[in-house]
Parts: structure tokens; sequence; C-alpha cells
């Protein structure tokens, strides 16, 4: 299944990098933006990313049920990511919140006036 049309990047490619990524003594995680490096290739729209983040996921319980990396290593990766994602959703509920604020300010204020 193609994952990143602008690129070409299909599922079995972020298989492959996600082993080779986790396989590595390099500590990196694999985010979106560590394995589209890893194959080389760059992302252009950036509309493939959550997909992208699934594919990721779907690689490395995969990749935890056949053992061919240290399941230890794959669980401290996949908790370090959902702190990730659980911070970018945090700042998005903020900034949400902060328009919305400004928002009923404004619209408080022009009733008033």
């Amino acid at each position: 299944m193609i994952i990143c049309s602008c690129a070409v990047i299909s599922d079995r490619d972020i298989d492959r990098a996600v082993i080779e990524i986790m396989s590595a003594g390099s500590a990196l995680l694999p985010t979106p933006g560590v394995v589209f490096r890893h194959l080389n290739k760059k992302m252009n729209c950036c509309t493939c990313a959550p997909v992208a983040v699934s594919a990721i996921y779907a690689a490395m319980d995969r990749l935890a049920a056949d053992t061919r990396v240290c399941p230890y290593a794959l669980a401290g990766a996949r908790a370090k990511l959902i702190r990730i994602e659980e911070r970018r959703l945090n700042r998005q509920r903020r900034i949400g919140a902060g328009r919305a604020a400004a928002n009923l300010s404004a619209v408080t204020h022009r009733q008033s006036a």
C-alpha cells in the first residue's frame, strides 16, 4: 500500500526502515521524519504523516510479535512516541482554548460597544 504518494513510499518501505532504525544502536525514535530521512526521501505536503505514524506503529507491533528487535527497545520507543503525541495534543488543546477565549472576548467587546 502506498503511504506517501509525493515521495512514493509504501508500507513495505516503512517496515524495512523501522527494522533498520530499531536494529541500529543509535537509539533514534522512528518518527515520520526519521523514517523518511532513512529512506532518503522528503515529506512534501505532509498529509501522509498520520498514515505514516499508523504504519510505523504497525511495523513496531509486528517487530515486537516476531522478536526481530529487542522488545524492551520497542516498548521504550513506543512509550516515547506516545508521550510526544500527548504533548502535541495538549499543545493543540491549549492553542484552541486560547483562540476560543480570544474569540469570546472579541464577541463580548463588540456586544458591549
